[in-house]
């Protein structure tokens, strides 16, 4: 058995943050940050819209009522992009004009009082006529343009969040004020009109349809939805709610796996929360092209279609696995974010992180065989990537600009955020977390919440000081790197913990973290809270058995062991779990990337992999491509690139041989999704029997839909004339977003450069969705040898590129330099990068280039310092 000899693992810790790191107060309306003051409140917005995919503008008209609750002289909304010459404000003395003084700059109108008189304390109704734009990025109103049966077609759909609720009506277009939403449509006859909430009435006005809609409960803002055009309906029923999803004409069927995603998923989170789904209608709609990702909106859920339509006889495996995290992610929404809204947007990660927690916990929950936790890993590496630079931040990272809202949307929100809820609930023990979340969603449904009423509910159900322990984790950045050192002493192992935080390159500020330590050998498991610079253990016996810090993987940290722990862990690395394997594999390589590890043991690691048993061994391979893709492009264009694919060759061949081509009738999913995997590793690395095959695979047609993107890939990779020709065709006609990613990635590939500058030029010529035309340039610098290329063709015609990508979810314009950037591996470029990110994308896009900076100043560092070893020692 183990015991702690150390005061610093007790379950009750001293704290050792900062006060201010630990101000998580409960959530207070009148305190919540925001540009508005809280002096006029809305309670209700009637909207109604004049809408026509048909034109490039709408018109509409708001009567908002308001609560006035002190006199005030003038008060602000948010609008941007809308157009009105005055507004009316109804009180109970009748109405009075208003002039509206704009602010560009803010997205802000001012109301004033055309009399001069001030606004007393009461109930009012605004009333606004006016009239917007619509889009051809995706945010606000947008316009997708599409084929249906050979022929052009177009419908509107709506993208909110973060701030574009204010060019669709003007708002009140933050998270903490509230309100309930009636709206109507007038729209033209031949169309159909989908919202938030059960259409109540369709009638006849004029030359076209008035669709009104059943009031919303209280909602922020940016959860308003709206989609016009044509559809098809695929309906169906789960836990009583009614489910429909809306296609394209002609692909009704393809969203028959979403559907049964969404009956899986939503009785599942029905009973997981103890609060049952609350609006009378569950839609979905499979936007056919302009808009990336999903996005939650109550009650009529939008997806990219790659996100939510599956064809059985091309979608790839990862194509399932997406559609059923991203519907998993967008339901989880309903509760998260929807019932419960975050207090502001310093406090998104509520929204997003738990998401994502219960993205994964249902994936895995309904589909075991996809070995969710061990195929985390990867998603958690990228993040570490990132939290281990200078260019990282806090999950909760202070006030938000709400100009640079979409830094909070990023990879430190989703996935580091899910990863420490992931380490609450195991240390809370998951009934105690379940008690919690479910308390929490109780007390605060139709309302607002800060980390402060979580980690509250969570104290009352477990009984431990929750706040005190999550926020070493929440509010400060990075993460630590534990070191574990062991010996034999009277017959006895004694253990020494000892934490700092990781850097990958550079130096960071030091910092401590309160850690949930899960040490393992064979079936002795132990967990502590290390919440000092360093602890002491001892063990009974002693043994040759490794000992394995951070057992089963899921705590957000590094671990180090000395040389000769490494080299027993290496020796016993087939009888480990799979998730140590998994972890320990991931974690030398990070130590090897900051220069705290000789490569060569990661490079011994590697070597152990073909023995490695079945469980988990798709998910070891991929992390092993994740590693060596990082190596192959720090060292582009070096003598040590051709040594290190020959060993990347020696890794991979022998696996899909083992595997072969075809797909078998037993093959499990991980074997399925492996072998496309395999295929793609391999004609990056240039296997000639591999390219060979391949292209007499695609030149024959009828690939299985389980290696049809590896075969594409490997295609592209090495395509003449004849075959990027008909690749390009494959782009052009393809009939969903699936097929137009695949085919642009595949395109991008190829090692061409009069292809690739043929296929940056198709980015400019209006042949093609402006999502995938705006994204073209970081496709090539991403998956070919052209970056440079790719980046100076980026900075070259920014203006245009900017204008297709717009200011949507996920950054948008501003994600175009550093993408373009993202494959260099010199340090000089690092600072070209931040310099024409600040010319062209201005203060707001600093992050998204910090971020690629410090990747790149990464890449310079270890090609420094290894390629001279990678280039010559073999891989044994």
């Amino acid at each position: 058995m183990m015991r702690a000899l150390a005061p610093a693992l007790a379950l009750a810790a001293a704290l050792t943050l900062p006060a201010a790191a630990l101000a998580q107060p409960r959530f207070d309306f009148d305190t919540a940050p925001g540009r508005l003051t809280k002096d006029v409140v809305p309670s209700r917005y009637a909207l109604t819209f004049d809408l026509d995919p048909a034109r490039d503008g709408f018109s509409g008209q708001a009567a908002i009522s308001l609560r006035v609750r002190k006199t005030v002289a003038s008060f602000a909304v948010h609008a941007h992009e809308l157009k009105a010459d005055g507004a009316t404000l109804i009180g109970a003395q009748g109405p009075r004009a208003l002039r509206i003084e704009r602010d560009e700059a803010a997205s802000l109108w001012r109301l004033v009082p055309a009399d001069g008189q001030p606004i007393a304390a009461g109930d009012y109704t605004l009333r606004i006529a006016y009239a917007g734009v619509v889009h051809t990025s995706g945010e606000g109103l947008y316009r997708v343009d599409y084929q249906a049966g050979g022929q052009p077609a177009r419908m509107l759909a709506t993208q909110l969040e973060e701030i574009h609720a204010r060019t669709l009506f003007p708002a009140f277009d933050e998270p903490a004020f509230r309100a309930v939403f009636e709206i109507s449509v007038r729209a033209p006859r031949a169309l159909e009109v989908a919202s938030n909430m059960p259409q109540v009435e369709q009638r006849a006005d004029g030359n076209a349809t008035l669709h009104r809609f059943a009031p919303t409960p209280s909602m922020p803002s940016y959860l308003v939805a709206l989609t016009v055009g044509r559809f098809d309906v695929l309906a169906g029923e789960a836990a009583g709610v009614p489910l429909r999803i809306l296609t394209a004409p002609g692909k009704r069927e393809q969203a028959r796996y979403a559907l049964e995603v969404t009956r899986q998923v939503l009785p599942y989170y029905n009973a997981y929360f103890g609060v049952p789904y609350a609006l009378p209608k569950l839609d979905q709609v499979a936007v056919p092209g302009v808009r990336d990702g999903a996005m939650e909106d109550w009650g009529l859920i939008s997806y990219t279609e790659a996100a939510l339509l599956l064809d059985a006889k091309t979608s790839s495996p990862h194509t399932q696995r997406g559609i059923f995290a991203t519907a998993a992610h967008e339901i989880a929404h309903q509760w998260f974010g929807n019932l419960v809204t975050a207090s502001s947007w310093d406090e998104i990660w509520l929204n997003e992180a738990f998401a994502t927690w219960m993205e994964h916990k249902a994936s895995d929950h309904f589909n075991p065989a996809w070995q969710v936790p061990l195929n985390e890993r990867r998603h958690i590496d990228r993040a570490m990537l990132r939290d281990a630079t200078a260019a990282t931040r806090a999950i909760r990272s202070g006030p938000v600009d709400e100009t640079k809202v979409t830094d909070q949307f990023d990879d430190i929100t989703y996935t580091k955020g899910g990863a420490v809820l992931s380490m609450l609930e195991q240390w809370l023990g998951a009934e105690v977390f379940q008690r919690g979340l479910a308390a929490y969603m109780r007390e605060r449904q139709f309302s607002n919440a800060t980390a402060g009423d979580l980690w509250h509910h969570m104290a009352q159900a477990s009984g431990k000081d929750v706040a005190a322990v999550a926020a070493s984790w929440t509010d400060q950045p990075g993460f630590p790197l534990v070191q574990m050192r062991e010996s034999c002493r009277d017959g006895r192992t004694q253990v020494t913990l000892t934490q700092r935080r990781f850097a990958l390159h550079g130096a960071l500020p030091a910092q401590q973290w309160k850690i949930l330590v899960r040490l393992a050998r064979g079936a002795q498991i132990v967990t502590a809270l290390l919440d000092g610079e360093t602890a002491q253990l001892e063990l009974d016996g002693c043994s040759d058995e490794p000992l394995v810090a951070n057992a089963g993987g899921r705590g957000f940290y590094r671990v180090d062991y000395d040389a000769a722990q490494w080299q027993r862990l290496a020796a016993g690395f087939a009888k480990l779990a799979a998730a140590d394997r998994v972890g320990l594999l991931s974690d030398s390589f990070a130590l090897a990337q900051a220069g705290q590890l000789p490569m060569s043991v990661y490079l011994n690691l590697l070597a152990r992999l073909p023995q490695a048993p079945a469980e988990g061994r798709a998910a070891l391979f991929a992390v092993a491509s994740a590693g060596l893709n990082f190596l192959d492009d720090t060292l582009a264009g070096t003598p040590a690139q051709a040594r290190l694919r020959e060993r990347g060759r020696a890794l991979f061949a022998p696996e899909l041989a083992r595997l072969g081509w075809q797909p078998r009738a037993n093959d499990d999913a991980e074997t399925l999704k492996l072998r496309g995997t395999l295929i793609q590793q391999l004609a990056r690395f240039d296997d000639a029997a591999v390219v060979h095959q391949a292209r007499e695979r695609f030149d024959r047609g009828g690939l299985p839909a389980s290696i049809r993107e590896g075969v594409l890939m490997a295609v592209g990779m090495h395509a003449d004339r004849a075959r990027f020709a008909r690749l390009n065709a494959g782009l052009r006609h393809a009939a969903g977003e699936e097929d137009r990613w695949l085919y642009a990635s595949a395109l991008a590939a190829g090692r061409d450069r009069a292809q690739a500058e043929a296929l940056l030029a198709t980015a400019l010529n209006g042949t093609l969705a402006p999502n995938i035309a705006a994204a073209l340039p970081g496709l090539v610098a991403e998956h070919s040898p052209f970056g440079e290329l790719a980046y100076r063709f980026t900075v070259q015609h920014w203006a245009t590129l900017s204008r297709l990508a717009g200011t949507g979810p996920f950054g948008g314009n501003l994600w175009l330099l550093p993408n373009a950037a993202a494959s260099f591996s010199d340090a000089p470029r690092a600072a070209q990068l931040l310099e024409d990110q600040r010319r062209t994308a201005g203060d707001a896009g600093a992050a998204a280039a910090a971020t690629v900076a410090a990747r790149i100043e990464l890449r310079a560092a270890v090609k420094a310092r290894e390629q001279g070893s990678l280039g010559s020692v073999a891989l044994r």
